[in-house]
């Protein structure tokens, strides 16, 4: 017994400077990794070093598109294609004139529309209200289901074609209105909701749930097709609409896949996956997309809202990728293409091959949110939550004007016939020029 226990204390003594070893490595190590001190020089994050940057400085040089002016906005993003690019305006970097007009309640408010010189809305108590240009009310109507009571927090979005006026709802209804009769031609019931405008695509109606269900439905209120789409539980983001491009129609779903579906019998065509996110973002994993496709010629843009923006053609095949997290639409002209990454900064990119030609940060609160931008006469614009318009420079990035509107905005912005208009948090329609 006596022995064993001697050993016992010699083994002990044997380890006793492995354990001031051990302790020793332990204690430097946390000193190391303490916030109390840290070694000098600049700290960049990993993903940064992964976006891919354009060296060739002859991309530098800016060749935008002529202006174009845009007399209808029919749809999100202008169009059923979402294709915006640089539009004609009559202020260069200011706004000459700023008329406002109580529309609806206050809340958040989608993208107004503009047809033949009439402005449509739609309000958080769930009515389509249509104003002219010159701010008048015209008419407006309810969309509510009979027997469902005055709500303030619908959403949806609105598509018109002519004298055919679709509307999706966060009540979960597709409906058909008739503009010339100022009436619900009729309904759909999907019995789950909507968070993003529908479009009018080869004589059809197009639109997405929020559940991740691309549906079809012909002028005559008749469901063509349905098809689930791949979805993320944890999605947080679900007011993408689908685009148009020949006989497909684009359908970007919130588990990260960009699905051409035909638009006559809703078969698969091809399908696109958004394979990076920032790992540095603690909604790295939800994979969604931040915009609507937009199709420019035979090049579709999908923006990812975590990491990955890329650009593929119609046929499928991707041109390219790269790590930018964006926050709203792309927009393209000539030999530059334009985004803001995160709310936080503004973008300029080489749209034939993705590489970043500059980055700038905004000059606002990080609490700010910036809708844009728009690319009204060679200049960039956005609006802010923080009452302000900041125009920007489409060459390189710098801030030329700031400029006080006095209006917290709501709903994206919109261009036509040369006039800026959103609807601001307070119910106001803006018009600017």
């Amino acid at each position: 017994m006596l022995k064993a226990f001697t050993s016992l204390i010699e083994l002990i003594n044997m380890r006793i400077p492995l354990l001031k070893l051990i302790l020793l490595i332990s204690a430097l190590f946390s000193q190391s990794c303490s916030n109390d001190e840290r070694l000098e020089g600049l700290r960049q994050p990993v993903l940064v070093e992964q976006k891919l940057y354009e060296t060739n400085k002859k991309s530098h040089k800016l060749a935008l598109g002529k202006p174009r002016n845009i007399s209808s906005w029919t749809h999100g993003g202008s169009g059923s294609s979402h294709s915006l690019g640089n539009i004609a305006f009559s202020a260069e970097g200011k706004f000459s004139s700023h008329f406002k007009t109580k529309v609806g309640p206050k809340g958040s408010y989608s993208e107004p529309i503009v047809q033949n010189n009439q402005i449509f809305m739609m309000t958080p108590n769930g009515y389509i209200v249509v104003y002219n240009e010159k701010g008048q009310f015209l008419w407006e109507l309810s969309i509510l289901p009979e027997g469902i009571g005055a709500k303030n927090d619908i959403y949806g979005g609105l598509a018109i074609n002519k004298d055919k006026l679709a509307v999706t709802s966060s009540l979960g209804e597709l409906l058909l209105i008739s503009v010339s009769k100022r009436r619900v031609v009729w309904r759909y019931d999907f019995k789950r909701p909507f968070r993003s405008a529908p479009i009018f695509h080869k004589g059809y109606i197009f639109g997405v749930t929020g559940d991740d269900i691309a549906i079809s439905l012909d002028l005559k209120g008749k469901l063509r097709w349905t098809k689930k789409g791949p979805q993320k539980n944890t999605k947080v983001f679900a007011t993408v609409s689908p685009a148009g491009s020949g006989n497909k129609v684009l359908f970007p779903f919130s588990g990260g896949s960009l699905v051409a579906l035909n638009a006559v019998n809703g078969i698969q065509l091809w399908e696109v996956n958004l394979e990076n996110s920032d790992i540095g973002s603690a909604t790295a994993s939800l994979g969604d997309f931040a915009s609507d496709p937009a199709v420019f010629g035979s090049t579709i843009f999908a923006v990812g809202a975590f990491g990955e923006t890329f650009a593929s053609k119609t046929s499928g095949r991707v041109v390219w990728r790269n790590n930018i997290q964006s926050s709203g639409r792309l927009i393209v002209s000539g030999n530059a293409a334009y985004y803001s990454s995160n709310n936080s900064s503004i973008g300029r990119i080489n749209p034939k091959n993705g590489k970043i030609v500059f980055l700038k940060s905004f000059p606002g609160k990080k609490s700010v949110k910036y809708h844009g931008p728009l690319l009204l006469q060679n200049r960039l614009l956005f609006i802010a939550t923080d009452k302000n318009a900041y125009w920007f420079s489409a060459e390189d990035g710098m801030l030329l004007n700031k400029e006080k509107i006095g209006s917290k905005i709501s709903s994206p912005p919109v261009v036509a016939n040369k006039k800026l208009m959103f609807v601001s948090e307070d119910g106001m329609l803006n018009i600017l020029n």
